[in-house]
């Protein structure tokens, strides 16, 4: 089981140039080894794919169950950057809010005739 180890048993930071984390929010201790790894002070980049943050960031997994998961969502959680962000928008006037770092935020919807609009 990986997270019965420390992650600094695991790693080898003065040969590791890059930490890329896929999916770390399916096991919510996925991410909390993420900010493990964070704390540990490794200079390499860490890189998180598809880590759902908003689920962290919203509330999504209440405090009084979780509260390794609040703490975290409240101090390691907001320093990161998104690089790649898309969050589709559902319904009856679909849309998305993309960004591409360091570009601004896009909001695009879809109008008439299925011509997606740039808001």
């Amino acid at each position: 089981d990986p997270f019965k180890s420390p992650i600094a048993s695991r790693i080898t930071p003065e040969e590791d140039s890059l930490y890329v984390i896929a999916y770390p929010s399916y096991n919510v201790n996925e991410m909390l080894a993420v900010e493990e790894l964070h704390q540990e002070g490794v200079e390499a980049p860490i890189v998180v794919i598809n880590g759902e943050l908003d689920r962290f960031r919203s509330g999504y997994y209440p405090s009084v169950f979780y509260p390794k998961i609040a703490k975290m969502s409240s101090s390691f959680i907001p320093e990161f950057e998104a690089v790649y962000y898309i969050h589709n928008f559902k319904g009856r006037n679909p849309g998305v809010l993309f960004r591409k770092y360091p570009e601004d935020w896009k909001v695009y919807r879809r109008g008439r005739d299925n011509k997606v609009l740039e808001c």
